[in-house]
């Protein structure tokens, strides 16, 4: 057995293990440096959806009451077109009266 070679194999094999231990250790530092920068991401997208479900509450009740004057309004909408088609027919009436006396009088008028 060669000392002298075992000796030189067993520092070259530890010299491989530290260099490999090194480029692991940087591989760690990135990977933590990379996991900070994605933790702070999430916490600032948590913080947005967070506001964004705070506006979104009035904006629904928003919605709602808008959707309830819309069906209110549509009501008042049906209502006032059938009065007009009640009032249009009425002064359709009323004008036929007034023809019919005007022609039975002789269309005279002075």
């Amino acid at each position: 057995m060669n000392v002298e070679k075992t000796i030189e194999f067993i520092l070259d094999m530890q010299a491989r293990t530290e260099e490999r231990f090194a480029k692991a250790e940087e591989r760690a530092d990135r990977a933590d440096r990379r996991m900070d920068r994605l933790e702070a991401s999430i916490a600032q997208t948590i913080r947005v959806v967070k506001l964004m479900v705070r506006a979104g509450r009035p904006l629904r009740s928003d919605v709602r009451k808008l959707q309830r004057w819309r069906a209110e309004t549509e009501r008042w909408q049906a209502r006032t077109e059938q009065n007009l088609a009640e009032i249009t027919d009425k002064l359709d009436a009323l004008i036929d009266i007034v023809d019919k006396s005007i022609r039975r009088q002789g269309g005279n008028r002075q």
